[in-house]
C-alpha cells in the first residue's frame, strides 16, 4: 500500500497549480491521501484560496494524474478549508526552488517577510490585498525577481 501512495505522489508531483510553478504536493494543498485495498483513492486537499478561479481545473487535473497510476480504480477529491493554506505549508525543496531563504519561516502574522529595502507598497491587482494586510512574497524563480501574494498566490 505504501509503495502505491508513493506512485500516487509522484503523479501529483506532476501536477502543477497554473497560477504558481509549484507542483500541488510542494505547494502543500494536499493533506491526506489514502488508498484502500480495491484501488479507490481519497485525497484531502485544499487551495491557496477559497476563490481560486482554477479550483475544477486543478481537481481534473489532479484525478487525472492519480487514476492513471496502474491499480487505481478511482479517485475522490474532498475540498476543505480547515486549516486553511498558508505559505508556510510550501516544501522545503520548493521554498528552494522559488528562491526563499532557508532559515526564514513565513509567518503570516509578519507584515512582510521577504520584503525588499524599497519603501514600495506592493498591491495584488488580483484581490486587492496590500502588503500591509497580507504579506507579498519577494522571491526568485528561473533567475526573474517575482512578487507573490499570500493571499491568492498571484505572480505579481
Amino acid at each position: 500500500m505504501d509503495n502505491l501512495k508513493n506512485k500516487i505522489i509522484e503523479a501529483l508531483k506532476e501536477v502543477y497549480d497554473p497560477e504558481i510553478p509549484i507542483n500541488v504536493y510542494d505547494l502543500g494543498l494536499i493533506y491526506e491521501i489514502k488508498v484502500d485495498n480495491i484501488g479507490k483513492v481519497n485525497i484531502l486537499m485544499t487551495l491557496t484560496s477559497p476563490t481560486c478561479p482554477t479550483a475544477d481545473f486543478i481537481k481534473e487535473m489532479i484525478t487525472d494524474a492519480v487514476i492513471s497510476v496502474n491499480g487505481i480504480k478511482s479517485v475522490d477529491i474532498e475540498l476543505t478549508f480547515e486549516p486553511m493554506w498558508t505559505p508556510d505549508k510550501i516544501t522545503k525543496e520548493a521554498r528552494e526552488e522559488l528562491g526563499f531563504e532557508e532559515d526564514k519561516t513565513i509567518d503570516l502574522g509578519v507584515k512582510n517577510v521577504f520584503y525588499d529595502s524599497k519603501n514600495e507598497e506592493k498591491i495584488c491587482f488580483n484581490c486587492g490585498i496590500t502588503e500591509n494586510q497580507r504579506p507579498i512574497f519577494n522571491a526568485s524563480f528561473k533567475k526573474e525577481k517575482i512578487w507573490i501574494c499570500a493571499l491568492c498566490m498571484t505572480k505579481l
